[in-house]
């Protein structure tokens, strides 16, 4: 792997020292918000306390983040969890940290934990409410919340000093649950505080400033709940900072903020969420890296740091948050030569971990210094988790209730809708393996004690949509369990959580009125419909309870499961070496007629588009890299289709760098197009591989999940065996080096 040594990285330390910048954090993280045991709460401005279970956990992450892959030093990001981050405590803060910045510095303030909003009869908004951040100490008479117009005013004091400020936000201010088919869950939003703010100031956006130095990152729209799950390691965070946390490990230090905002987006919809993350900010400022930071200033690359000895092993200041796993290896180097050599061998949290010696001793190390990693190792996570919900009903009963939902579908007395990728449904009834719930317009209301033609249609207006679910039969359960336990899959796990589940079953009726089931995602929205993940997939008959007529709906189901788990793979998988100096090339996209870049990652129907692959500016090792390039991209059914290099060319022309004349050529034509309906999101990928791939042709086009005949789908064959029954994860033996830039562009009318 490419590096460059400890020493280069503290001369440009000290170079950026010399230039006077900065970098400095203050990092909050609050789940504990109940009162201590006993304590009264009289004249409190609210009377709910709801605990989060990850939001110390993503302070800890974006901490290690910061500490490692953007070399912010530990001396300069400051803390607070839980109780520490009391109102009084939050804004000294944020105010010593103010005080201590100066011009051209560079700082990041991270907020995880409660929102939401403060009355204001004095605020020009309609709805006469402030948005807000819950202090921990929001139980005691008297705290009132941080309101945006206060956060407004520091934020700008920041600007005014001229540093580079960016703000994330993992919390939400409002939310109601989403109409169609979901689960409360756990998330970032408490109830109203019950005061009045009285405050009619008016500070300026900062996002608007024209100086363009200020970046916020929200984890959700205003009218939408900001979620908890559990990551891949099982621990808890928010659903925003997992995507997040995963897209930083996917790019480069030097991505641009809305390349790593379009990557974000991709993986919270892959991870089964419907809530829209929000980027503010310049356009300008959107095409800088996420921090600030001038391109080339950080290593692009994981140091981490000795955090202390135990015994004759190393505790490291590193973990999940890295991407780091065990057998990953840590080197110290003196000159050129390995000084000290680790392999980590325990992984305890988001950032910490263990690694014992393979050369070297404790007497060449010591506490804070850095490490790099040096080789890479793929996750064992599996790529799919599954919800289903357990249920004892009978075949004879599921054909009962498909019969009320043919009557209903028929009656003219209902807006009736199956398809949730065309309509969020005003009224929805759902089975969640216990009992019948409705939710109507983001409400739940109590079921009727006996589920009839007749109950429903009392329940849903005439012309507002409805979407009755057929619940799973007590055959159909145990036999896609089987199936999915069964020990030759390795790339779909079942979850009891649906809070942590991609895709459940879900039952519907065919044109005959007959049941069918399929999956669907966890949280369904229309305007998901044409997002990276599909919201449904085909739905398959049943045709009876025998053996073979179960075991056929069941491989019918598992084979989409498959397919699902090989679209949300490509959109997790991170490389051995993402950093740019392993591949310093880029893929651009251009408008075809002016030749000008596309650098806001959309286009329109009919807007012709023509791809390059671009060597990064500076770069002094494009030509020392050999690679063959393919380029795909998946839609939001699923269909893989590869678009460079043709099929008939073989492997001859996609190999790179290119020279002309003995000379690099730094942009070289790839592919054109025009684009199509349906709008959404396409996701590019360019993989560069140091062997050639013997069958991309097959490998790169695949059909997607929705009206696909069973038996038609192609294997992703020995290029990375995702979710292939008895296949192993990764490249086969013969790729040692590889790289995938990936590009989410949203096409619209």
């Amino acid at each position: 792997m490419y590096r460059i040594s400890l020493f280069v990285f503290f001369i440009l330390a000290g170079l950026q020292s010399v230039l006077g910048q900065e970098k400095r954090a203050l990092i909050i993280g609050i789940d504990k918000y109940t009162p201590p045991k006993g304590t009264k709460i009289p004249g409190t401005a609210r009377s709910e306390f709801r605990d989060l279970d990850g939001c110390v956990n993503d302070g800890r992450a974006m901490h290690s983040v910061l500490l490692s892959r953007f070399q912010f030093s530990a001396a300069n990001m400051d803390t607070l969890f839980n109780l520490q981050a009391g109102r009084d405590a939050i804004l000294k803060k944020m105010n010593d940290l103010l005080a201590k910045t100066n011009s051209g510095d560079v700082v990041v303030l991270f907020y995880a934990g409660h929102g939401s909003q403060v009355n204001n009869s004095l605020s020009r908004e309609t709805d006469k409410k402030d948005e807000s951040i819950v202090p921990a100490d929001t139980w005691k008479p008297g705290v009132a919340d941080i309101r945006d117009k206060e956060l407004t005013k520091i934020y700008n004091a920041f600007l005014d000093k001229g540093a580079n400020l960016t703000v994330i936000l993992d919390c939400c201010h409002s939310g109601s649950l989403a109409r169609g088919p979901q689960l409360p869950g756990k998330f970032r939003f408490i109830a109203d505080a019950a005061y009045d703010a009285k405050d009619d100031s008016q500070p300026i956006p900062p996002e608007t400033r024209t100086e363009g130095k200020f970046l916020i990152l929200s984890a959700a729209q205003d009218n939408e709940f900001a979620q908890e799950q559990r990551d891949a390691n099982n621990m808890a965070h928010g659903a925003f900072t997992i995507a997040l946390l995963q897209a930083l490990d996917q790019q480069s230090v030097n991505a641009s903020a809305i390349n790593l905002f379009s990557s974000i987006r991709a993986i919270l919809k892959s991870n089964g969420k419907k809530q829209e993350p929000v980027l503010g900010a310049q356009p300008a400022r959107q095409q800088q890296t996420l921090f600030g930071l001038a391109k080339g200033t950080v290593p692009d690359k994981s140091l981490v740091a000795v955090s202390g000895f135990e015994r004759d092993k190393v505790i490291l200041q590193g973990g999940f948050a890295l991407g780091l796993y065990k057998e990953n290896e840590l080197v110290k180097f003196s000159g050129t030569d390995t000084l000290v050599k680790l392999v980590i061998d325990s992984i305890y949290s988001v950032n910490r971990s263990r690694a014992r010696f393979i050369k070297g001793s404790s007497k060449e190390l010591k506490a804070g210094e850095l490490l790099e990693v040096t080789n890479w190792v793929s996750s064992s996570a599996p790529l799919l988790k599954i919800y289903l919900p357990a249920n004892t009903l009978s075949f004879a009963e599921i054909g009962r209730l498909a019969t009320v939902n043919k009557e209903l579908r028929s009656s003219g007395k209902v807006n009736w809708i199956n398809e949730l990728e065309k309509t969020d449904p005003y009224t929805t009834v759902f089975h969640d393996g216990k009992k019948f719930r409705i939710n109507t317009d983001g409400k739940e209301i109590p079921a009727p004690a006996t589920i009839t033609t007749a109950s429903l249609v009392n329940i849903a207006g005439k012309d507002s949509s409805f979407y009755f679910e057929l619940p799973l039969f007590k055959d159909l359960y145990q036999s896609v369990k089987s199936r999915l336990l069964s020990p030759q899959n390795k790339s779909i796990v079942i979850t009891d959580n649906i809070a942590d589940a991609h895709y459940t079953l879900y039952g519907t009726i065919d044109e005959d009125g007959n049941p069918a089931y399929g999956l669907r995602r966890t949280q369904t929205a229309a305007r998901d419909s044409l997002e990276s993940m599909p919201v449904q997939t085909k739905s398959f008959t049943v045709t009876g309870t025998q053996a073979a007529a179960l075991q056929e709906l069941t491989e019918s189901i598992y084979e989409y499961a498959m397919r699902l788990s090989k679209i949300r793979g490509w959109l997790q998988l991170v490389g051995p070496d993402e950093s740019e100096s392993s591949f310093p090339f880029h893929l651009e996209m251009r408008d075809k007629t002016t030749g000008s870049a596309i650098t806001n990652n959309e286009y329109s129907v009919g807007h012709s588009v023509a791809f390059h692959l671009v060597a990064n500016p500076g770069s002094t090792s494009a030509n020392k890299i050999k690679r063959y390039v393919y380029v795909f991209l998946i839609d939001k059914a699923g269909n893989m289709v590869l678009t460079y290099p043709d099929a008939n060319d073989g492997n001859l022309a996609n190999q790179f760098p290119k020279f002309r004349d003995y000379a690099l050529v730094n942009d070289v034509f790839l592919f054109e197009g025009t684009v199509s309906e349906p709008v959404g999101t396409d996701n590019y990928f360019l993989l560069a591989s140091d062997e050639p791939i013997p069958n991309f042709s097959m490998v790169f086009n695949q059909e997607g999940v929705r009206g696909i005949e069973k038996g038609n789908g192609n294997s992703l064959g020995n290029l990375l065996n995702l979710g292939n029954d008895g296949g192993t994860r990764g490249f086969t033996k013969s790729v040692a080096n590889w790289n995938l830039i990936k590009l989410a562009v949203k096409s619209k009318h």
